[in-house]
Order: structure tokens, then sequence, then C-alpha cells
């Protein structure tokens, strides 16, 4: 009787992945940072009322602002009730490279210490990168997309919710 045997070095190698959680998160946060820089850049400081801006992305691209804004003296709160509509809006975080196209809103009321802000978008797209722990991963979509700021935030970006 003849026994052999034989043993062969398995060669895969698991590719270190970003999980969902991680990706949307990035994503939603350099969203709700660019939004923001956008405001800042172009309302902060400006009369209130009726708006229709025409302006350069924070990092590049085009932006059209139209809507209104409010101040109440009393209380310091800021009211919105603005359209973002973004051609090609570059934003850059320390995750992610991203690239805005389609129309959101910037709604709600913020003060000082104080903010309960939503975007909406029917069709955004989002094309760019996404970069964590030396893992990459690309996204290239349109679709709906959804944030809430308050004390925390939740995002729901093509249908994954991530919230922190």
């Amino acid at each position: 009787m003849v026994i052999t045997s034989s043993c062969k070095k398995d060669d895969t190698v698991d590719t270190p992945t970003m999980s969902d959680e991680s990706f949307y998160k990035d994503i939603a946060y350099a969203l709700v940072m660019c939004y923001v820089d956008i405001y800042n850049q172009n309302l902060a400081g400006v009369t209130t009322g009726t708006h229709n801006i025409t302006a350069n992305g924070p990092m590049g691209g085009n932006v059209v602002i139209t809507g209104t804004t409010t101040y109440d003296n009393t209380h310091g709160i800021t009211t919105t009730d603005l359209v973002l509509s973004m051609s090609n809006v570059k934003y850059i975080t320390s995750n992610a490279n991203l690239e805005l196209t389609g129309s959101t809103t910037y709604s709600g009321s913020f003060s000082s210490g104080y903010t309960s802000v939503n975007h909406q978008s029917d069709n955004l797209y989002i094309k760019g990168l996404i970069t964590r722990n030396s893992i990459s991963r690309n996204i290239d979509m349109s679709g709906q997309v959804s944030i809430n700021r308050s004390t925390s935030i939740s995002a729901n970006i093509f249908g994954y919710t991530v919230t922190w």
C-alpha cells in the first residue's frame, strides 16, 4: 500500500476592504462640510431675504443658490429655505475626494448652540474616491440623498443609512 500526501500553499490573499458604514459616513461627512462651506462662503454675513447667487464651489465647479434666509435677532437663529444647484462641485476632506452634480435643499434653522437642518436631493450625482487606512473605494452613482443634522447626523445615501 502506497500512501501519498501533498500540501499546497494557499496563495490567496485577503484584500482589505472598507466597510459600507465607513464608506457612507465619509461621503455624508464630506457632503455636510461642502454644503456648510457653500453657505458660509456665500451667505454668512449677507443681508437676509431672497437670494439668487451664482458662485464657485468651495474647491471648484459652480453652484447656484436660490431661496430665502431670515434671522431672528431676539433668539439669534438663522432660518434657511434654500436650494443648492451644483455642477461639478469639488470637495476634499481627509478621507474623501468628491465631485457633485445635482440639486439639494439647505432647509432649517441654526444658531451658535442649535442646529436643525436637512438636505434632500432626489438625484444627486456623486463621483470620487474615499480613502481610509490606505484602502480606497470609488463612488460613481446618482440617486436620492437625505441628510438630517441636529445634535447628531443621520444620512441616507442611495439607500444606505449612517448615523453619528
